[in-house]
């Protein structure tokens, strides 16, 4: 039964039509677009968290994987103020390469010295 509500979810968000936000596409915002026209633009952000001042972030999320590893993580983030965007900036990581599946790792060892 999980399997079939993890699948069901897994289709609905490709038939959402969801964006993957990347690099050029960010560079694409102009600081003084609206909330429409970035959403229209680049889709749902991955969160919005309202600030006390009473701007929003919006957090996107690019992940480049090989297989199953991750091997970079772009958050690219865009504060709108009064509806409008006033600054972008994006953070960048890459995981640690002991990130590795150790047990898939020793596993697929063919036994031969």
């Amino acid at each position: 039964m999980r399997f079939a509500w993890i699948s069901l979810f897994a289709l609905t968000a490709c038939a959402s039509g969801n964006h993957v936000l990347t690099m050029d596409a960010f560079y694409d915002i102009p600081v003084g677009a609206t909330r429409e026209e970035v959403i229209a633009q680049v889709g749902e952000p991955y969160s919005i968290t309202k600030k006390e001042d009473g701007s929003e972030e919006f957090v996107f999320i690019e992940r480049m994987k090989a297989g199953a590893r991750t091997l970079q993580e772009r958050r690219y983030v865009i504060i709108l103020k009064d509806g409008a965007v006033v600054s972008k900036k994006v953070e960048q990581s890459s995981p640690l390469p002991t990130t590795f599946d150790s047990y898939e790792m020793q596993t697929t060892h063919n036994g031969e010295s």
